[in-house]
Parts: structure tokens; sequence; C-alpha cells
């Protein structure tokens, strides 16, 4: 609930740390140095970049920051207190912080909050993890060091759980929540920059977070609180967001949810949600408006996939594929969205599948500059099932603004698949010949019959088209396909018989690249048919109108 007051609330992502405990995850120095510009530009106040000297990533990154301007943001690094009985000065974790403290002068400590686990996991005495948490902060501070610490399990210690999130008898409860306070309050003397309550198993409920930050704002007034949470419940934005209203000063996770398990809170869905409703200011209004592109661009960091339904930032937040709720919007703009996605960086969509009515696509089509009447709405739905039912247009506008231009007759005849084969002979040795044969109509009149080897149908369709296409439109010389994905529609259905559908990316220099689709129960034909798009769209971009085409055309001597 809103309640009227402006909080403002620091970010904290830790994608370079914890984001990376998810298994694939990769990314390199140079992507890491880059995304760290971007969270720099965008506001968020602290980023994490490792763990001290525990990899190899993080002893690369911590050299190659020397030279990196990060602005406003402090870079930080993460390490333990001292072992018991260990000397802190001797400590590794605390000798690599205060090596790179004058490139990274932040530094986060993770202290066992929660008794059970200075018992069973540090096998040492509450006393003594009190003495190493003091001596590990102290020595950092001496040294010029911005300490924050992290209470790890402090959810678990508050509300008195313990392994496999079962509750703790009632004496054990009341020993370990006092344990957490005397934790807290040796912290708090110590006047560390933040002390973090972390929701380590991602189990604790939003009543539960709320009712903890609120009794430690009120009890340490001169201390500042974060609030690190996990998805494990699916609770993690909505624990943030109970963290923020109870008095929380800092929200930590990362940029996408990365992380074990089930991911760490996503700081882009805390940010979206609560900043566009007024509930808080992570950033400045006009940095919100980047907060899409900065998502894609973490995930592109990491070599992800941008999902589908990614709160506020995928593809899908602000769409609608279904007949109805397209033929509303089309009478009311906004009626099935919840902000205006403008405000972060993204546009609505209208997006046209199966589901999908005339008003989708007549709405789609007039988004794109192709506006079509009810009668060509429907030729358009009768002519390309398949794509319609595969998703094709839902994976790329590309195809379905050819699509709308066909319908309306105004593609200039640059060319046509009139026939192909492809011959693919394989040996028990692993010997492989593939040939692509292929009639060609160029500018509706001219014949031409081409054939090209390749490493597959695909790239023998594609060189064989090249070798004879790029005679009558060398602009195709410029243009590379990229990425190529095939996804099998209804398998459970049809077996062996079922659809594909292929998207095919382009990329040139200097142009944004582009994606095209095809869908066919032929994997070879479903790939051409999102090739020709690919190459159609690149030729109307670089020949222009469908009168200059035809003057160019006219000139070569093929009309």
């Amino acid at each position: 609930m809103n309640d009227g007051k402006t909080r403002h609330v620091e970010l904290f992502d830790t994608s370079l740390r914890d984001g990376m405990q998810q298994p694939n995850l990769e990314i390199s120095v140079p992507n890491a140095i880059s995304l760290l510009h971007r969270m720099s530009a965008f506001g968020v106040r602290y980023a994490e970049i490792g763990f001290a000297g525990a990899n190899q990533f993080v002893s690369d990154l911590t050299p190659a920051l020397d030279a990196a301007d990060m602005g406003e943001m402090r870079l930080a690094l993460f390490g333990r207190t001292r072992a018991p009985g260990a000397k802190v000065h001797d400590w590794p974790d605390v000798q690599f912080m205060i090596g790179h403290r004058q490139r990274i002068p932040a530094a986060v400590v993770v202290v066992k909050s929660r008794l059970l686990d200075v018992e069973r996991s540090l096998e040492t005495t509450p006393e003594e993890n009190l003495r190493m948490a003091y001596d590990t902060v102290a020595c950092l501070q001496d040294h010029g060091l911005e300490v924050l610490v992290d209470l790890e399990h402090a959810m678990g210690a508050a509300c008195g759980r313990r392994e496999f999130g079962a509750p703790c008898d009632p004496d054990f409860r009341a020993h370990s929540l006092d344990y957490f306070h005397r934790m807290t309050a040796q912290c708090a003397d110590q006047r560390v920059s933040r002390i973090v309550v972390c929701d380590t198993t991602g189990g604790a409920t939003p009543e539960e977070v709320a009712h903890v930050i609120s009794g430690l704002v009120r009890d340490y007034p001169d201390a500042r609180f974060g609030f690190h949470g996990h998805t494990d419940r699916g609770f993690g934005v909505a624990n943030a967001r109970a963290a923020v209203l109870a008095g929380a000063v800092q929200i930590q996770g990362t940029l996408v949810g990365t992380g074990e398990r089930c991911g760490n809170v996503n700081l882009t869905t805390v940010i979206g949600s609560m900043q566009l409703r007024g509930e808080a200011e992570f950033v400045p209004e006009l940095s919100l408006r980047g907060l899409t592109s900065l998502s894609h661009s973490a995930y592109d960091a990491f070599s992800l996939d941008v999902p589908h339904g990614a709160p506020i930032v995928g593809p899908g937040a602000f769409g609608t594929w279904a007949g109805m709720h397209g033929s509303s919007e089309r009478k009311d703009p906004g009626a099935y969205l919840w902000c205006d996605p403008a405000r972060v960086g993204s546009i609505p969509i209208i997006g046209v599948n199966a589901q999908s009515g005339r008003a989708n696509v007549m709405l789609l089509a007039e988004q794109l500059g192709v506006p079509l009447n009810v009668a060509q709405a429907q030729a358009l739905i009768e002519a390309n099932q398949a794509m319609m039912e595969g998703g094709g247009f839902t994976a790329s506008e590309v195809s379905f603004r050819l699509a709308c231009l066909r319908v309306l007759k105004t593609v200039p005849e640059l060319f046509t698949v009139r026939t192909w084969r492809v011959f693919d002979e394989s040996d028990e040795a692993g010997n492989r010949f593939v040939q692509a044969f292929m009639s060609l109509s160029i500018g509706g009149n001219t014949i031409r019959t081409t054939r090209a080897e390749g490493a597959g149908p695909v790239d023998a369709l594609t060189r064989a088209m090249r070798h004879e296409l790029e005679k009558w439109y060398p602009a195709l010389q410029l243009m590379k396909l990229g990425r190529f994905s095939v996804t099998a529609i209804d398998v459970s259905a049809h077996d062996s018989a079922a659809h594909v559908r292929v998207t095919v990316s382009f990329h040139a220099d200097g142009h944004e690249p582009w994606v095209t689709a095809g869908v066919s129960s032929d994997l070879n034909q479903a790939a051409l048919m999102a090739i020709v798009d690919g190459f159609h769209y690149w030729l109307l971009e670089n020949l222009g109108d469908a009168d200059a085409v035809t003057a160019r055309l006219v000139a070569k001597g093929v009309l």
C-alpha cells in the first residue's frame, strides 16, 4: 500500500558473485565490465564483483577494473570472518580485500547470525563467533574500507527456524533470537555501513520480513538495514517490498534473478513494481526508462535468453495475444496494462498467434505501418494458418510485416523460389554429401536455376540462393545469417509429423539485427521460409520503395 511517503532505497547488485552460483552460467571479464558500466549509469549504488580471491574469475576481473570509471557506484568484495582461533591479519579474505581497497572500497563480511550455524557449521562457541565478526570488521575499517555485514540466516534466526525450515524448540528459539540481537547490536556499535538481513533459504513470508525489519529499525535507530532475499517460495519480490515498506534502506539481489536454487530476488522486478507505483525511488525517473534495456544487456552478458514472461522487462510483459483483448486495446489503449510501458523503456505489444482474431492482426499491422482492413486481415489468417498456429508471427514481426505486404500486394517481385530439392547422402563412415537445387524467378519473368553444396540442407539451400541472387542484388553480400533456433510443436499429438518452427537471425554492419521465422511439417521448408523472409527484408531495406525497385529491374533488363 502506498502511504504517500517517498522512500529512497539503494540497489546492491550481486550478479557477479551470488548470481554466478547458478549452474551453466558464465560471463567474460569484458562483458562483466561492460555490464558494471551499464549498472553504474542506471543508478545502482553498489555492485559486488565476487568472493575475495575465491576463483580465477575474481582474480582476473579485479585488476581489469583498475582503469574502469564506475562513477558513483561503489564496487565491493565479499568475504568471510576470520576462522576460529585465526589471526585476522593472516586471513586470506581480509588480505585480498585490503590489497585491493584503492579500487574496490567496500567490503561485505558474511557473519553467522543463527546459533545453530555457529555450533554446527563453524563448530565454535557463540563468544568466539562474536569475536571473529568484531575483529574482521574492525580490521577492515582500520584500513579505510566501508564495511557492510550480511547476517546469514537472519530470517531463520529471528523467526526460530532450523534445518529444512522446521521450528526450533521454545528454549533454543529464545537463545537463538537473543544471540541474533547480540550480533546485530555489535554490528550497530561498530557502526558498520549497512546491516543486511538475509533470507538465506528464501523461506520467509512478507509478514515475517515486515515484522523483523520494522523491529530492527525501531530497536537500532542509528543503524541502517538492508535486505537480501531469495525466491525459493516465490516470495522474493514480495519480501523485498515488505522490507522497504518496513524501513530497509537497501535491497540486495541480482539484476535478472540469477543465483543458486531458485535464484536471488530479481532487482529489475523490484525496481519496476515499486517505483512505477510510487512506493519507492531506486533510481531517477529518467534512468527508469532504461530498465528494459539494462535487463536485456544483463541477459545477453550471461548468454541467457530473455524469458518471454519476465515481469516488466520480458518480451511479453506488456503484450496480449487474445482476440477479445486485442479488440479492446484498439478501442481503449491501456485497458489491459497495469502501467505505462514507456516509463521502463518498453512498448505495448499486440501479438498474433492461434488465439488471435482479426482485431489483433489489424492492430499489429497498424502498429507496423501496414494497416489492413477486415477482409485483408481475414485473408492473412487464411493464407498463414501454419504460421499463426505455430507461433511464427510471435517469433518474428518482420515475417508478419512481410505477410501483410503480400496481402496488400505491395511487395515488389524481387524473387520467388519456384521449386527446390535437396540431395542428402551419408554413409556409415560418417561422410556426408549435401547439394541443393533450386529454380528462381527473378523479377517475375526471368527464370534461373542454381545449385550449391553445403554442410547441411539449410546451408546448401542458402548457398544456392546466394549464388544466383547476389548477381542481381549485390546488397545481399553485406548481410550474414546468425543463429538458428528450431522448435518442435505439439510432438505428443503428432509424433514425427509435428510441425517445426525455425527462427533465423540476420545481421549486417551498421544495422540492427533482425529475426524471421518459418513453420512447416518439413524442417528444411520451415528454414527456407525464414531465410526467404530474411533476404526479402534486407532487399526492401536497401532497394527502396516498389517504384524504385521496378526501375532497377527494368534497367537490368529483367522486366
